[in-house]
């Protein structure tokens, strides 16, 4: 039994993990250099860092249990998050923060703390489907905290989709992620992804799993039963895509149903672009910085000198989702740094362009899947009709967010599946 994986990132290297750890020969390809998918480093002058801001919450237990095994050790410290608005900034994310807020009036604040109560309180997420979160927000007869409070960070998020997003993707960022808190802080955990993906390309080799980085699929054929990727030599009895939507169906296109292509087309991605900046001094006090601020080009600010208890890498990220076609993702790090600025010292007055000593952007084109209303109905299956054929990406993971835990639980998951299917026809 040949299996080949399409990717090398967490979904795809936990599926070759558990099946070579059941005598299963597997073989990876990857079009990248290194493996990791989005949680890969990169260089920013001669410091390297996280590819993308990381950071794990106490009940992702999936990474924290592959970090265990691999022993790659998880630091934690305490996160302070901000919401800046109006042109202030406040601290946001706990009681006391609420409570200190001052742009929401007291019966503001009570009606938000309801409002998050309530949502806490759903346990069936199904029920929820059919709403836009503008929607919930108007039949709870709560619509000025959406339009003051989630409205800005969703625009700043989604774009143009901010209307068309599901309340199931709100409520599993409320409900699904736990983690320490107090009164104003929460805790959060940080694991070195380079020495995480260095150990797990090590565990993968000494179970005899094939990599083939710096290898991009074009195609995948089938004949006489057996698998063929482009010009490799190998024929798989398996075939397994972890990459986005839109690429699989290009590679899988010849093997898949009418059905499953209008279901790989029908899900829309929003992208990303990141700026990361190496600088001596923090921003703000704040690990996270929330901007509701529509004028902003940016939708937040992860600062890494506000790790307690990390030792600073001086790393500083721009985040932004936004849609591939929007002018600002076509511009170049140069271009992009100049479009920031003016918005960066609204943030901070004291920030100086010569405070940087290098940056760097990354682009990411499948970052966020739109969860739109009624979003189960889209969810592919990850076993296709066509045997030995399977897909399993972000978008799948529904109700969940995309997250390198829910990708080490997606990809367990599966190859549990294959292995039993295949136990089952001995």
């Amino acid at each position: 039994m040949k299996v080949a994986i399409i990717g090398a990132g967490y979904t795809g290297m936990t599926i070759a993990k558990r099946l070579s750890e059941n005598n299963i020969d597997v073989t990876i390809f990857d079009k990248e250099s290194q493996v990791g998918g989005m949680t890969r480093n990169v260089k920013v002058g001669k410091t390297t860092t996280d590819r993308y801001y990381r950071h794990i919450f106490k009940s992702d237990k999936e990474v924290i249990n592959l970090a265990k095994e691999l022993n790659v050790e998880i630091e934690y410290f305490k996160s302070k998050m901000g919401y800046y608005i109006k042109d202030g900034l406040y601290d946001w994310g706990q009681v006391i923060p609420l409570l200190k807020f001052k742009p929401l009036s007291f019966v503001q604040k009570m009606k938000f703390g309801i409002s998050v109560l309530k949502i806490k309180a759903i346990r069936d997420w199904k029920g929820l489907e059919q709403y836009t979160i503008k929607e919930w927000f108007v039949k709870n007869k709560i619509e000025d905290i959406y339009s003051f409070i989630w409205e800005p960070l969703l625009k700043n998020k989604f774009g143009d989709y901010a209307q068309e997003i599901s309340m199931v993707w709100l409520w599993g960022k409320i409900n699904l992620r736990k983690t320490e808190t107090s009164l104003n802080k929460e805790t959060l955990g940080y694991i070195d992804f380079e020495k995480m993906n260095n150990n797990m390309q090590e565990n993968l080799s000494d179970s005899k799993v094939v990599l083939k980085l710096n290898t991009p699929v074009k195609s995948v054929e089938k004949k006489n039963g057996k698998y063929k990727l482009d010009d490799d030599n190998q024929e798989y009895d398996i075939v397994i895509s972890t990459i986005a939507y839109e690429q699989s169906e290009k590679i899988l296109r010849k093997l898949l149903t009418k059905e499953e292509k209008e279901k790989l087309e029908d899900v829309k991605y929003i992208g990303a672009k990141t700026m990361i900046l190496e600088i001596k001094k923090k921003l703000t006090n704040y690990y996270w910085l929330n901007i509701a601020d529509e004028k902003s080009p940016f939708c937040g600010i992860i600062d890494y000198h506000n790790m307690e208890n990390i030792p600073t890498k001086d790393i500083i990220y721009i985040s932004n989702y936004i849609d591939t076609s929007n002018r600002i993702y076509k511009l170049n790090k140069e271009e992009l740094l100049e479009e920031y600025l003016p918005f960066i010292k609204k943030v901070n007055k004291n920030f100086n362009k010569k405070d940087i000593l290098n940056y760097e952007v990354i682009d990411e084109q499948y970052a966020q899947p739109i969860i739109e209303t009624n979003y189960s109905e889209k969810i592919l299956n990850n076993k296709l009709k066509e045997e030995g054929l399977y897909i399993a990406t972000a978008p799948q993971i529904y109700p969940e967010d995309r997250g390198v835990n829910y990708a080490i639980r997606s990809g367990y998951k599966l190859a549990d599946e294959i292995i039993k299917e295949l136990k089952d026809k001995e």
